[in-house]
């Protein structure tokens, strides 16, 4: 398993990536999963941490890059991150269960925002866009001119940059024509 994240400022811009790659006991992986996607043996023995390491370093990046306001029981305000995923049910889903399951905390908004939700959303509010075949992520990196090669699909930070740009054109397509600015978007 991979996990990957970038911080961006207020114009999408990057200021930080992470990327880690776990450890993992290989003769309990479904073996058709595992070569089917993308893992190397001996990528994985080089680079691949301790999930508790890689859970820390990724805490780490997110107090780095807090600047939601919560509230605790008692009124206290503190800050956490805000994530953007595609198809965030599933990713939001794995962080809270990966970090209940250890007793940690997840400095992160429990409002996980989703690019596949909002793309579903500005085809259904916007009858004069043809929408595409499906919502993954590669079709509407295809069908909003984001560069995701499909080699490079799966990757993990290959995919958070792709749903970066992909939230920027989603943006963009929502915003009237006058207020636009130039970018990749299709």
């Amino acid at each position: 398993m991979q996990l990957a994240a970038i911080a961006v400022n207020s114009e999408l811009r990057e200021l930080e990536s992470f990327e880690a790659k776990l450890t993992f006991d290989e003769r309990f992986a479904d073996r058709k999963t595992l070569y089917g996607s993308r893992y190397c043996p001996n990528t994985w023995q080089r680079e691949a941490k301790p999930a508790v390491t890689v859970q820390e370093e990724f805490s780490l990046l997110l107090r780095r890059h807090a600047t939601v306001d919560q509230a605790s029981r008692r009124g206290e305000v503190f800050q956490v991150a805000q994530l953007v995923a595609h198809n965030a049910a599933w990713d939001a889903a794995f962080l809270e269960c990966w970090f209940l399951r250890t007793k940690r905390f997840l400095p992160a908004s429990p409002r996980v925002l989703c690019t596949m939700q909002r793309a579903i959303w500005l085809f259904h509010e916007n009858k004069r866009l043809t929408p595409p075949a499906d919502f993954r992520l590669q079709t509407l990196c295809e069908y909003f001119g984001v560069g995701l090669r499909a080699e490079d699909a799966h990757d993990a930070l290959a995919d958070v940059r792709a749903t970066v740009e992909l939230y920027r054109c989603i943006m963009e397509s929502d915003e009237p024509a006058r207020l636009r600015t130039k970018s990749a978007c299709g």
